[in-house]
């Protein structure tokens, strides 16, 4: 069977905010660390210890945000996150929809990926990379994700057509 890649769009201010938060983070850390260090030595090491995990996700978050992308091989469509991951059986897809992106809560998820709730949808697996290209699909077994394929026409009736 056919193998589709779908790279998606990115939203600038999405990526440019996790490399924002990254930078901001790291400087309060070796603030922090640099303080702790003068008081603390072996506070030090807690600090430190802390500063590089926040670090490392946050690395990991931004990274990933410009490697997201929608695969379909051998009739299942993936995607990966580090707070989400897509697996969908097209045969199982119930409906497709283009939609905008819900106001909804994020639960342990990043700005783009993650479990969401939305009043009006219930439990949402999300993993988009922009506000504009979203599509909703709604699986058999009552599953729902929002993804935000590049042409999202386009990647919809790929979808419907690979069933």
């Amino acid at each position: 069977m056919k193998k589709s890649v779908n790279i998606p769009r990115k939203s600038s201010w999405i990526g440019g905010m996790f490399i924002i938060i990254t930078v901001f983070i790291t400087l309060i850390f070796i603030i922090i660390s640099y303080f702790v260090a003068q008081e603390s030595p072996e506070e030090r090491v807690f600090v430190n210890a802390i500063m590089l995990g926040t670090f490392s996700m946050m690395l990991i978050i931004s990274v990933s945000f410009y490697n997201t992308k929608y695969n379909i091989k051998n009739g299942v469509l993936t995607s990966w996150s580090p707070f989400m991951f897509i697996k969908i059986r097209l045969k199982n897809i119930k409906s497709v929809e283009k939609t905008l992106f819900p106001f909804g809560f994020r639960v342990g998820a990043s700005f783009y990926c993650g479990a969401y709730y939305f009043p009006n949808l219930g439990w949402t697996g999300v993993i988009i990379t922009n506000m504009k290209d979203t599509i909703l699909i709604k699986t058999k077994d009552g599953k729902k994700y929002i993804i935000s394929p590049k042409n999202p026409e386009k990647f919809m009736k790929i979808l419907k057509s690979r069933k």
